[in-house]
């Protein structure tokens, strides 16, 4: 249970790519890779091998061309030519499945063994494949722009934040348009419908590499977050190629396709509740925030929010000449959804800058809302814009409204963040793509 824990604690959390020393066979990028259509794996990243695959833009119309999607695979210790591939399908969507195998070798290793090699991939338009889309074309003065103007803070910090949100989400909207109508006219076909017939591509072109019927191919995976809509939506259209499937941390792709996200907010009280109870059964050497009932630490952690809520906290930093700052009732909730995401890793961060905001040093928060990178990619936002094409929930201020007053009354800590969070997190989802080039 322990390793499966982990695996997801590290799946969850991206990690930055592995340092290695750079042998004279060996290539650290897709760069240099040549598509094929046939799969050629070149060696990579010291114990990886990499591969281009070359597949239709639109599989209905394969006149339309084609392009890449980056494939890397850990080869297993005992695998043989016969044995099947376990391909990890990233959350998201607009997460990086390479960056995902090669920050998590070791728990990979340790989860599915050595009798497996393990596969995974970027999907279209993220990262090392084709159709990425840079909405605002390479000007981040006009990016920078957009999100200091969009990001306002919680969505009900004001009286007008919800509705500053909404309305500038139409400005991302049209700087996409743009983008797609003058320099990226084929980001139409980002979906994942699109990326579950690349899932079929690959496993077919493994098969014949290995001398096997592509057409008996099957796929064998673990999906995460995202990865299970992705995993849902290949055995829905094509029931009789999965193989062994694996779906963890489960998205409700039915509301995922809709882009209505209400089943998220459900138990995240229940998290934090959670934060409490493990605090004080750590005991006050282990937990910095202790008390001695659950109770008692959940009756400070709100005194702290209605002290934020009510008083943000001026930090000058004339002492040591840092840069002023003012801690907000956004900081704090900011802090509490990074948290109950990856609770394994950020419970004992939260309780050390809980215990310091209650002993007067609230400099931990400070920028804590900001470091969110409102909209700083636009792979995933992209990606869920054609997902739910004719099919989104969240077109209107009056459905964007009453979307937020669901959140805050499923809950009080995270539901009035979660709504611009959707925006900036690669495990989550975007509200504000309403007013993209889908809609």
């Amino acid at each position: 249970m322990k390793r499966l824990v982990s695996a997801f604690v590290l799946f969850a959390s991206l990690g930055c790519k592995a340092e290695s020393n750079h042998a004279r066979d060996m290539t650290y990028g897709f760069g240099n890779i040549e598509p094929s259509a046939n799969l050629t794996w070149t060696p990579c990243f010291d114990d990886f091998t990499c591969s281009r695959l070359q597949v239709p833009l639109d599989y209905s119309n394969r006149t339309l061309g084609t392009t890449s999607i980056a494939f890397i695979k850990l080869a297993g210790k005992n695998a043989t030519v016969g044995s099947p591939s376990i391909v990890i399908i990233p959350g998201g969507p607009g997460s990086s499945g390479v960056d995902l195998l090669l920050s998590s070798q070791a728990i990979v290793e340790q989860l599915f063994g050595e009798q497996y090699n393990i596969v995974s991939f970027d999907p279209r338009g993220v990262n090392n494949s084709g159709l990425v889309l840079d909405c605002f074309s390479g000007n981040t003065e006009a990016r920078s722009t957009f999100t200091r103007l969009h990001s306002t803070g919680i969505t009900n910090v004001s009286s007008t934040s919800l509705e500053e949100q909404f309305y500038s989400s139409s400005i991302y909207g049209e700087w996409c348009n743009n983008a797609v109508e003058t320099v990226s006219p084929y980001s139409y076909y980002v979906t994942t419908p699109a990326s579950v017939h690349d899932l079929v591509t690959f496993i077919e072109a493994e098969a014949e590499l290995a001398g096997q019927s592509p057409s008996d191919a099957k796929l064998w995976c673990y999906g995460i977050s995202y990865g299970t809509a992705v995993g849902a939506t290949f055995a829905s259209m094509f029931p009789d190629r999965v193989g062994r499937m694996v779906l963890d941390g489960i998205l409700n792709t039915e509301q995922y396709y809709a882009n209505d996200w209400r089943d998220n907010v459900d138990q995240m009280d229940a998290a934090m509740e959670k934060f409490s109870s493990l605090c004080n059964s750590a005991g006050p050497e282990a937990c910095s925030f202790w008390g001695p009932t659950p109770a008692n630490i959940t009756a400070r952690l709100d005194s702290i929010i209605h002290q934020l809520q009510n008083h943000p906290i001026p930090i000058s930093g004339a002492e040591n000449r840092d840069l002023p700052a003012l801690v907000t009732y956004s900081d704090l909730k900011a802090l509490f959804i990074t948290t109950v995401y990856t609770p394994i890793l950020f419970f004992p961060v939260m309780a050390d800058i809980l215990h310091q905001v209650e002993l007067g040093n609230a400099s931990a928060l400070a920028g804590t809302f900001d470091n969110l990178g409102i909209v700083s990619s636009d792979a995933g936002l992209v990606i869920r814009c054609a997902d739910s094409y004719r099919r989104n929930k969240l077109t209107t201020i009056e459905e964007f409204k009453s979307y937020a007053e669901y959140t805050v009354s499923k809950s009080k800590y995270i539901g009035d963040i979660y709504p611009i969070f959707l925006e900036s997190n690669p495990l989550a989802v975007s509200s504000a793509f309403s007013k993209l080039y889908c809609g």
